[in-house]
This record gives structure tokens, C-alpha cells and sequence, in this order.
């Protein structure tokens, strides 16, 4: 019980979880898709012909994606390369080098850098959008090997916050003078979400064993833990929606979707995925909830009126991650050897 587990086939090494955390998780997630191995799911449809715009290729396997504020830019992280696409033509504009087996990747406000870290380096590249080219700041406080995950950025892009799960902090880059400060947690980060005004942090992850998730709501300034909700167990992404009144977690031990009240902090409702739920992204609209399942191989679309599943599609290779364009028209899903570019009211 006390090697290291993977948390997945495709799922960077930020998934770990230390030793006092991988008891139960590994036994849970084991549980949850061993019966879904076989297959898509009973209600898998294969995913409509019509609704794929575009397959842009991919040299080496994306695995995390981020978008430009204002859609003209999709960025696949992936093992040694960022890649950045335009949506206009659909095509890779550019690539940049960077450290292999990418775990975070976010983009400033202004759409102008790139930040993107790595389970095999200890700082932060910064990339240059319009240059297409990368320097490396911060990141160098206290290390171990694939501890930095999940990026959030402040507002006015001055501060990027990272999650570190084995070490169990916070690392704060301050982007302007490349320096890093950390603040520690009572728990284990796997992703880390800034509200719209940038003073409040939304921190998903573990506390001792992930039968139960938790998200701590932390004030920026202060960096004190304002309170704290449960979710379903071994969370892995969170998100807000549009209005900040809900918040979203896709569930590793649970193969499933939490929805709870931010306001209150009660779980309004548990919506089942596929298994190993590594992609997560609200409509601008705050209408549709996307979850790309990497082992499962599918796509669920979910009504957050209702929270009911719409629909669930068969998507080959892997899916790994999702986002969506500022008009909630364009879906852009990761997968083993491209990014597929979906018309999602097509789906």
C-alpha cells in the first residue's frame, strides 16, 4: 500500500496523491470503472458526424487545453510542445517547445501569455503569444518531482497560484518580478479557480482519505480558509458556473459530476459520468455542462437547469480535456493525436 499509484492511463503525475491519501482512491476508482471497461456505457451514442467542424492534428498527444479570452486561440499542452491554434482557420499556427508531460496550463487575461508547468520541471514557462517564444520564471520553492499542477490567474494577471498536491500548498508567481512565495493547506490541491474578482480562490482536492472530496474557499489577500464543502470523492476538476452561484467537480473515485450551492455549500446533485472524468467546461451561458471521460472514451453533455444528462457520445483516443469558445458554439476536445472542433448545437 505504500507505492506510488498512478492516477490513470494518460493523467499526469499531478493526479498522485501522497501516501496517507492513496488508500482508498486507487480502490474507488477501481470500483467505479471496472464495470464500464468493457465499453462506452449503455446510453453511449457515437458522436455525430455533423457536429465535428474540424480534426486538427496534433505531432505529439495533447492533453491540456486553454483558450484565448476572446476564442481567437485554442492552446494544446502536451509532452514537449504547445501548440497554438487558430479558430478562425481551424490550423496550428505556431508550436513552442516546452518541458515534456504538461499538467497545467492557463492564459492571462489579455490573451497574450501562455503559462504552462510541468511534472518534469521545477519553473513555470512563460509563453510569449505573439512571439512564440517561452522563458521560465518561479517555481523553484520547495519541488519534489511532479508536484506543480493546476494554474489560476488573477485578473489583472500579476499572480498566477499553483497547485502543489504532494507538498500541500499553493505556490504565488508573482508574473511581473518572476518571484514565488507558497502558503500551505490542510489538504491535497488538484485544481485551483480564481472567482471572477480575483479575491476569492475555490481549492478542490483531498484531506486524508478521499472517500470525500473537499473545496476550501480561501481569500486571496488574507490567504485564510473563509469555509469549506464536501463533493464526491478523489475530485479532480472544478469549475464555477457563469454567475459563481454553483459550483462543478468531476469526481475520479466516483466516475461522477457534483453539483453544490456555492452560497450554502449543499450538494444539489450528483450527476453520473464516464469513468475517469478528466475534462470539465461550463457553456458561457451557464446552461450546459460538458465532462470529457478519458478512460470511457465519451463526452456527457448536462443540462445545469435541470441537472440531467442530455446526452453521452462515443469520442475515440482518449478525450482528455475540453473548452469552450466565448459563444458557446465551438467545443474544442483534446484526444490521443489531434483536437477535435465540435459545432455543439449539433450535438
Amino acid at each position: 500500500m505504500s507505492e506510488d499509484v498512478d492516477a490513470g492511463p494518460g493523467v499526469p503525475q499531478e493526479g498522485k496523491m501522497p501516501v496517507r491519501r492513496r488508500i482508498v482512491v486507487p480502490l474507488l476508482a477501481c470500483l467505479a470503472g471496472c464495470a464500464a471497461m468493457g465499453g462506452k456505457g449503455p446510453n453511449a451514442r457515437h458522436l455525430v458526424p455533423a457536429a465535428v467542424v474540424a480534426t486538427i492534428p496534433i505531432d505529439r498527444p495533447p492533453t491540456l487545453l486553454a483558450s484565448s479570452p476572446d476564442g481567437s486561440r485554442v492552446f494544446a499542452a502536451s509532452s514537449g510542445e504547445l501548440a497554438i491554434i487558430r479558430t478562425d482557420t481551424n490550423a496550428v499556427a505556431a508550436t513552442v517547445r516546452i518541458p515534456p508531460y504538461s499538467s497545467g496550463v492557463a492564459v492571462t487575461p489579455d490573451g497574450r501569455r501562455v503559462l504552462v508547468n510541468s511534472v518534469s520541471s521545477a519553473r513555470l514557462t512563460v509563453v510569449d503569444v505573439a512571439t512564440a517564444s517561452a522563458v521560465d520564471i518561479g517555481l523553484i520553492v520547495d519541488i519534489p518531482p511532479g508536484g506543480f499542477g493546476r494554474i489560476a490567474v488573477s485578473p489583472d494577471g500579476r499572480r498566477a497560484y499553483v497547485a502543489n498536491s504532494p507538498k500541500d500548498y499553493l505556490a504565488v508567481v508573482d508574473l511581473n518580478a518572476g518571484s514565488t512565495n507558497q502558503f500551505s493547506l490542510d489538504m491535497s490541491p488538484t485544481d485551483v479557480t480564481l472567482g471572477a474578482d480575483g479575491r476569492t480562490l475555490f481549492v478542490t482536492g483531498c484531506r486524508d482519505f478521499c472517500t470525500t472530496g473537499t473545496v476550501e474557499v480561501i481569500d486571496a489577500a488574507s490567504r485564510q480558509t473563509l469555509r469549506s464543502f464536501e463533493v464526491g470523492p478523489a475530485p479532480y476538476r472544478f469549475a464555477l458556473s457563469p454567475d459563481a452561484t454553483r459550483a462543478y467537480t468531476t469526481n475520479l473515485g466516483g466516475a461522477s459530476l457534483s453539483i453544490v450551492d456555492v452560497a450554502s455549500g449543499a450538494t444539489i446533485a450528483t450527476v453520473p459520468v464516464g469513468v475517469r472524468p478528466s475534462g470539465l467546461a461550463i457553456s458561457p451561458d451557464g446552461t450546459r455542462i460538458y465532462v470529457a471521460a478519458e478512460q470511457q472514451e465519451t463526452l456527457t453533455i448536462i443540462d445545469a437547469t435541470h441537472n440531467k444528462v442530455l446526452g453521452t457520445f462515443s469520442i475515440p483516443d482518449h478525450p482528455r480535456d475540453i473548452v469552450i469558445s466565448p459563444d458557446g458554439r465551438r467545443a474544442y476536445v483534446s484526444t490521443q493525436d489531434a483536437v477535435l472542433v465540435l459545432d455543439t448545437q449539433r450535438l
